[in-house]
């Protein structure tokens, strides 16, 4: 009602003029589509901050700084409210009534202020205006009030009434006072006002409501659309969010598609729809997926592909747009009959709508409606944009996953069966990933969560540091480490380590873990060997050179014994030189058969059982009481490679070996049994053994076991731990080498303190021939 005085007064005073009233009303009319229209509707209300534009444009284009006050004033005068308002203020009777219920007609018009009548005559009144803080107002609100309220005593045809003004809120006081005062309407006016009025006011009430009437009808016609257009609105903003959600939720291509097509069909008012996807090289689209179409018509559309570069086609054309493509009549068009979709599915409309990331064709999606072709008109292309680009982005993603995933499982692959161990650790030293090589290498189910330190020998546990420090500092590293596996044995590995940097700053390290525990046992072997080779080189020539002065000093002792035949005492030095030269000559054998120049015969074997009670024979003598020997063999084993001389050496060796391990006392345990073939398989992890049945020799004593130390050197040539002129050393290393010779192997378990078990693993001799 406000605004429509304001429009009215600079209407009749400067039509031409009357578009400017409604420049720069925003943002409050923002997506007013008639200005006019809004603003002149009585049924709307208005924001103060929109009334002080329209006051402000007004005083503009009538160059009137009281333009409020006029438009005021000439509202009452004009009678420019409406038929609820007239009825009220005509049923008053005179001006005096109307101030008594100003409060009630205030809010008919506006909620900017409260009314406070402070005293009422017939004839005058004092006004209070107490103004809401809360809302923008300025002096104009004041003009037009004041114009309103002098003009009150013309509507029974009464002169304007007084008005001084005393306080105005807008100059700093709390509220605006004015005085009014009017002449009181003569009896025959009254008389006449009321018996005229009535039909007056019928007349123009009906009038009024008859344009109500139609201005509702125009609104509600109005909000129909808006709600059909508000209900779509809503249908394409609900497919955004329920397609987001299944983009979010899925990145199978398959699943995606699906989601996708059915939510076009829905929202775009189709029946049928499909997509088709560019090639890798982007050269042609092919149909990947569609709905609303029978499977075998589908079937008949698989493989079938569109080149890109085909302009004269509409669908490759229209790929290359940036926007949707709508195509309101097929026959309109000069498109080819013979093409394969438009003969199958005999389209009268559809649409294309493609689907670009940054700035490439992934691809096209296509509709129509088969049943309705004015589907078309109904359809928002701004949406299908939005909807293509938001599904474009989720195809892509899919795309881009399944290339992900593709290149993560082809990389597992690799890491899980390269032929070396893999960890990752974090900057706290806990693996967060292990490959199944370095699982099994270390015999544990799981690794991840577990810190590496637990895996380390104590020893090792500063070379470890050392790597992580250099990864730190962004150098790769290289050291060999003891880790400690499962079962608690010792494993020699090859670590190299490099960092691994997120964002430049170091968040762990990757290391390739090579298992170097069979190099270096095997590097050992060699080694001893090698010292064997060596010794036994040596002993060979010392021995030939033996022999040869053996012969000599063997041969003059016995002409010596035939030339003192008549002397008895020097007979008895002879015979005393004779033996001591055949001792020695007995040591030559042994170091010749050491050498390996004196070796037994390739076919020769024995019974081992046989062997063990020969040995023990001889042993028995040099055995304190204070030990004791436990037999446990296994009966009818078969017979083992080895010269029989050799292999009594061998238990005559471990025999001696365990008596000097036990001073105070013990007991000695000699074993035999069968190693079938079967369990041979396992040990070879263990042992450098070749396949086939074995006869194990274990000799057990509860002495004092052996140091690290000397468990790392007792096959070495010469080397003791016992007192000069108690061993030369060669008794094991003699063992071994025996042992390597027939082609079997030896295991020893000692720990300082604990005794010590010697196993003997011998190979069964192929045929049963006994030396």
């Amino acid at each position: 009602m406000n605004s429509l005085a304001v429009i009215e007064y600079v209407k009749e005073r400067a039509p031409e003029m009357l578009p400017m009233l409604y420049e720069q009303l925003m943002p409050e009319m923002k997506g007013v589509q008639d200005p006019e229209a809004f603003l002149s509707d009585p049924n709307n209300w208005l924001p103060s901050s929109l009334m002080i534009k329209l006051f402000t444009n007004a005083k503009n284009i009538l160059n009137d700084v009281d333009a409020a006050y006029h438009i005021g004033f000439n509202s009452v005068l004009k009678r420019r409210y409406r038929y609820i308002q007239k009825i009220f203020i005509y049923s008053l009777g005179n001006p005096g009534h109307v101030i008594k219920k100003l409060q009630k007609i205030n809010d008919h018009f506006n909620r900017t202020k409260t009314v406070e009548i402070v005293n009422l005559t017939k004839t005058s009144s004092i006004i209070r205006l107490h103004w809401n803080k809360d809302i923008p107002l300025n002096r104009d609100f004041c003009f037009y009030n004041k114009g309103i309220y002098q003009a009150i005593p013309t509507i029974w045809e009464c002169p304007p009434a007084e008005l001084i003004e005393t306080k105005n809120y807008f100059d700093g006081d709390d509220y605006c006072e004015y005085h009014l005062k009017w002449q009181p309407p003569s009896r025959i006016k009254s008389f006449l006002f009321k018996v005229l009025t009535p039909g007056k006011v019928i007349r123009e009430t009906i009038s009024e409501l008859e344009r109500d009437k139609v201005l509702l009808k125009e609104k509600y016609q109005n909000i129909n659309t808006l709600n059909r257009r508000l209900e779509r609105k809503v249908a394409e903003m609900t497919t955004l969010q329920e397609s987001s959600s299944a983009i979010l939720s899925t990145l199978k291509l398959d699943d995606l598609l699906d989601v996708i097509v059915s939510k076009l069909v829905d929202v775009a008012d189709l029946d049928r729809a499909g997509i088709f996807l560019a090639n890798k090289d982007n050269s042609s689209l092919a149909l990947i997926h569609a709905v609303g179409i029978d499977k075998k018509l589908i079937a008949q559309f698989k493989g079938y592909e569109i080149p890109l570069n085909k302009m004269d086609n509409i669908i490759a054309r229209s790929a290359h747009s940036k926007d949707p493509v709508f195509v309101e009549n097929v026959n309109a068009l000069s498109l080819n009959p013979e093409n394969q979709l438009l003969k199958t599915l005999h389209p009268k409309a559809f649409i294309l709508v493609p689907l670009n990331v940054r700035g490439e064709i992934i691809g096209i999606m296509v509709g129509d409606n088969s049943k309705n072709q004015d589907f078309v008109h109904n359809t928002d292309k701004n949406f299908l944009k939005g909807f293509a680009n938001h599904i474009a982005m989720a195809l892509d993603n899919a795309n881009l996953y399944k290339q992900l995933r593709k290149s993560e499982e082809r990389y597992r692959e690799i890491v899980e069966n390269v032929n070396e161990g893999i960890w990752v650790l974090n900057k706290e030293g806990n693996i967060q990933f292990a490959n199944k090589r370095l699982i099994d290498m270390l015999g544990y189910g799981e690794l991840t969560g577990m810190n590496i330190s637990r895996l380390v020998k104590k020893d090792d546990k500063d070379l470890l540091l050392k790597s992580i420090e250099d990864n730190l500092k962004g150098k790769a590293s290289k050291r060999e480490v003891q880790l400690e596996d499962a079962s608690g044995e010792d494993k020699t590995v090859l670590l190299s380590s490099v960092p691994i940097k997120h964002e430049d700053s170091f968040s762990g390290c990757l290391a390739i873990v090579t298992d170097l525990t069979d190099k270096k046992n095997m590097e050992k072997k060699l080694l001893q060997t090698q010292k064997l080779e060596s010794v036994g080189t040596m002993a060979g020539g010392i021995a030939h050179d033996f022999n040869n002065i053996l012969t000599g000093i063997l041969g003059y002792t016995a002409m010596l014994q035939i030339g003192l035949s008549d002397n008895p005492k020097l007979q008895d030095y002879t015979t005393i030189i004779e033996k001591s030269s055949l001792r020695a000559a007995d040591l030559v054998k042994k170091m010749l058969a050491f050498s390996r120049q004196s070796k037994p015969s390739i076919n020769a074997s024995t019974s081992l059982n046989t062997i063990i009670a020969d040995s023990l024979s001889l042993v028995q003598g040099s055995l304190p009481k204070s030990i004791q020997v436990e037999l446990n063999q296994a009966n009818d084993l078969p017979l083992i490679k080895g010269d029989s001389t050799e292999l009594q050496q061998i238990i005559l060796n471990l025999c001696l070996n365990a008596r000097d391990a036990m001073p105070s006392g013990g007991t000695i345990t000699i074993s035999t049994n069968l190693i079938p073939k079967k369990e041979t398989k396992q040990l070879q992890s263990e042992l450098t053994i070749n396949a086939g049945e074995y006869v194990l020799l274990t000799v057990v004593d509860t002495g004092t076991g052996m140091t690290e130390e000397v468990r790392e050197r007792m096959f070495d040539p010469f080397y003791t731990t016992k007192e000069i002129g108690k061993g030369s050393g060669l008794g094991l290393a003699m063992v071994y080498g025996i042992m390597q010779g027939i082609g079997g192997a030896i295991h020893v378990e000692s720990k300082h303190g604990e005794g010590t078990i010697f196993k003997l693993f011998f190979p069964v001799a192929p045929e049963e021939k006994t030396y």
